[in-house]
């Protein structure tokens, strides 16, 4: 029992603020290869929107250009940051309530998934931003694989799909 008061009452304020920290830390470093994952989709989402805001000004993939570059305004990509910074304070946000508040659940998404609340924190942005890589590529090259792939999914998922409504213009470029 001495133990504990002599432990706990010669804490540093920055070990106190380890020793809280690290419930979040750990949830946060398990989903790792889900969050990087988001990240490439929030890059491969910027580079077709950009590649899309070309071809709708009729400019060509030429980088040695100066108008290529000219082309992309930086109000623009400003945003697509932004749009990262709300993901990732969403995420937060949601690992937080789940390991201070409700204890880790799980969630049946699909048959025989289960996903704890966190997790399904980072599957929704990917899920936004796959729609719009995918109306990106429709934008640019008239073919959206995604909604011809809609035969194959699973029911949930054509629900989830029905739902997300086209956006009227990339905002990563």
């Amino acid at each position: 029992m001495n133990s504990r008061k002599y432990f706990f009452s010669n804490l540093t304020a920055l070990k106190k603020l380890l020793l809280i920290a690290s419930p979040l830390i750990t949830v946060l470093l398990s989903m790792k290869q889900a969050l990087m994952g988001l990240v490439a989709l929030i890059i491969i989402d910027l580079i077709t929107g950009i590649r899309r805001n070309h071809k709708e000004w009729g400019i060509g993939f030429k980088p040695h250009k100066l108008l290529f570059w000219r082309a992309i305004k930086s109000y623009l990509l400003r945003k697509t940051w932004k749009k990262a910074y709300e993901y990732g304070l969403g995420i937060i946000v949601v690992v937080i309530f789940e390991t201070f508040i409700i204890g880790s659940t799980s969630v049946e998404v699909l048959e025989g998934k289960l996903f704890t609340i966190s997790e399904l924190a980072v599957v929704v942005p990917s899920v936004i931003e796959v729609w719009s890589i995918f109306e990106n590529i429709e934008a640019e090259t008239g073919k959206n694989f995604l909604k011809k792939m809609n035969l194959l999914l699973n029911g949930k998922i054509k629900v989830l799909m029905s739902l997300l409504k086209p956006s009227s213009k990339q905002d990563g470029i």
